[in-house]
This record gives C-alpha cells, sequence and structure tokens, in this order.
C-alpha cells in the first residue's frame, strides 16, 4: 500500500489495526452501557483511559527508542483500557459474561494462517513482477483475494456456525451447500 516510504507506515498501520478492533468492541460496549442509562461509566472509563495512555506514552518516550511507535503502542493500550474497564462494567450492571472463547478464538485462528499466506503469496509475486509498473499492486490483489478465502473457510472450519446461522447471511443457502460438501460443518 505504501511502496514509496520505508516502510514505516506499513509497520504503523499493521500495529494500529489492533485498535480497531478494540476501539469497535468498546463502542459497542459505550452503546450498550449508555442504552441502559448509564452514560457516565464509558466517560469515566474513557478518563480513566486516557491517563493510563498518557503515562504509557511518556513512559515509552524516555524508556524506549521507538519513536512514531510510542504512539500507536499507547493508542493500543488505550483502547485495551476501554475494553476491559466497559466488559467489567457490563458484567457487573447485566451480569453479562463475554463468551471470549467462541467469539474471538474461531478469528484468531483463521487470521493467524490467513496472514501467513497472504504474506507469502504477495512476497512471491512481488519477486516476480516489483520491476512492472503496478508491480506492488499485481501482488496485492491475488495476496487479499486468497487471504479473504482462507480466512473465510478456516473461520468457518473452527467456528463452527449451525445451518441456522449461515441461512441468514447473504448466500446462506450456498454457503450451507459448500459447507456440507467440504465437510466442514
Amino acid at each position: 500500500l505504501f511502496p514509496s516510504t520505508d516502510g514505516t507506515a506499513g509497520f504503523l498501520m499493521m500495529l494500529g489495526v489492533i485498535t480497531v478492533i478494540m476501539n469497535g468492541m468498546s463502542n459497542i460496549s459505550n452503546g450498550v452501557l449508555q442504552g441502559i442509562g448509564k452514560a457516565n461509566i464509558p466517560m469515566i472509563n474513557a478518563a480513566i483511559a486516557l491517563v493510563v495512555d498518557v503515562v504509557v506514552v511518556t513512559v515509552l518516550m524516555f524508556v524506549t527508542d521507538f519513536g512514531i511507535y510510542n504512539v500507536v503502542l499507547a493508542m493500543i493500550v488505550y483502547a485495551l483500557v476501554m475494553c476491559i474497564l466497559n466488559d467489567r462494567a457490563l458484567k457487573k450492571e447485566l451480569h453479562y459474561k463475554n463468551p471470549w472463547k467462541t467469539a474471538y478464538l474461531p478469528a484468531l485462528f483463521a487470521a493467524v494462517p490467513m496472514g501467513i499466506a497472504a504474506f507469502v503469496v504477495y512476497q512471491v509475486i512481488y519477486m516476480m513482477t516489483k520491476a512492472l509498473p503496478g508491480g506492488n499492486l499485481l501482488a496485492l490483489i491475488p495476496a487479499i483475494g486468497l487471504g479473504a478465502c482462507i480466512y473465510f473457510l478456516l473461520y468457518l472450519y473452527f467456528a463452527k456456525p449451525g445451518e441456522e446461522e449461515l441461512a441468514g447471511l447473504p448466500g446462506g443457502r450456498k454457503l450451507i451447500q459448500i459447507t456440507r460438501k467440504l465437510h466442514i460443518m
């Protein structure tokens, strides 16, 4: 995505993706807490997370030589603290326990091989196309396509969604047929 840089932008984006996931989860839990009339809890949690964020980025600036990566690492800490505090609040207010294992492990187990496969495919194709105009894009597109297919199939394998869940998705009936043929379900 960033062929004219020294790689810093790509590494920042790879680290920053972690915050996207956790910020999404904390936004959902913020909405739930606000929806049950506890709007002050997410604000207090955000203030706590901000203090932790400032402390972390300050310590990292003086203790490490990570440069701009300090900011991204502190953002990850902020998002993580928000998720933890909001999760604790949901447990207390709604007696809700997040099903971490079934909700997140299948996605993680599918994401790791997907990332490895996409990286390898990209590297192999890029080695052959880097001299061509748009060689980066020629390597990126098949890597993304293959990665998406691998993720999808592995997610189905690890999550083992029921036919009812699959039927609710666009093309769900076709997905049910495919998963039966592949013996995933």
